[in-house]
């Protein structure tokens, strides 16, 4: 029997349309999209406060986000860059743990350069930053390595 949840996996640079892709979407049970980006808008007014020393605790607060969902046999959405296989690993291991079909929707770069997605992403995130996300994007992911660079032998 085929799984009733799914498991929408959002990918692609900063600026691309993620979040706003996956504000789109209604899923069963109204479950929001999770985005690591999340963690960081702590202030009332939806003001984003970004700390790089704080990246770690973001991606492990959508991770519980998704694996509680999951857990429950809710569908859920997830948005992040997801430049390479191995930041996705997480994910589609809870998928399969709670046998949730998965869905990867690849926004790239939506047409854009570098500079262009630069000026477009709320994050800050610099043209040389982009350019070096773009340079390590998997296309083919499902081919690329599970494990975290500093994990491989």
């Amino acid at each position: 029997m085929e799984s009733q949840h799914v498991l929408i996996i959002i990918r692609g640079l900063p600026g691309s349309g993620k979040s706003t892709f996956g504000q789109s979407i209604t899923l069963s049970g109204e479950v929001p999209p999770c985005h690591s980006a999340d963690f960081f808008m702590t202030d009332p007014n939806g003001v984003y406060h970004f700390d790089p020393s704080k990246l770690k605790m973001a991606h492990e607060f959508c991770q519980e986000a998704v694996r509680s969902a999951l857990f429950y046999g809710e569908s859920v959405a997830v948005a992040n860059t997801f430049t390479q296989r191995w930041e996705m690993e997480p994910y589609l291991l809870m998928a399969a743990e709670h046998e949730a079909r998965v869905i990867v929707v690849d926004c790239f770069d939506a047409g854009m350069t570098d500079a262009e997605l630069a000026a477009k992403n709320i994050h800050g995130v610099s043209e040389q930053g982009i350019a070096a996300m773009r340079a390590r994007w998997e296309h083919d992911w499902r081919s690329g390595d599970p494990r975290a660079p500093w994990a491989r032998g």
